[in-house]
């Protein structure tokens, strides 16, 4: 026979059993909610969207190689140009041979690629 203790403690544990019953039940209920009414996620990548992705890779890979093996003109304005990687290496060899002069000189492409473009006066 059960002693009042005993049907005390299995109250306790039915009702624990309940709350957590409910509990998921919640959680459950909340996730179906959220999953119904919240904006769809994107459509995965296709084949279009690869293909389109590759090309402009393949474009933006094509438009580096050429920055760094061909010369071009950066700033018209300021007379800065892009020079290809080893040719700017051989000079930068040669002119920091003397380092006084290789820091004066780069101090002075400093001030020009930095200073203030002209006003231009529009009336």
């Amino acid at each position: 026979m059960k002693t009042e203790s005993d049907k005390a403690a299995e109250a306790i544990r039915s009702r624990y059993v309940r709350e957590l019953v409910g509990v998921v039940l919640v959680a459950v209920l909340v996730g179906w909610v959220i999953s119904r009414y919240l904006p769809a996620r994107p459509a995965a990548v296709g084949d279009a969207r690869g293909a389109e992705r590759a090309k402009a890779l393949a474009e933006m890979n094509a438009a580096n190689t050429d920055a760094l093996a061909h010369y071009g003109r950066l700033d018209p304005v300021r007379k800065i140009v892009r020079l290809p990687v080893a040719e700017a290496m051989k000079l930068t060899v040669k002119e920091w041979e003397n380092p006084v002069t290789g820091r004066s000189n780069l101090l002075q492409r400093v001030d020009k690629a930095s200073a203030p473009l002209p006003k231009i006066d529009f009336e």
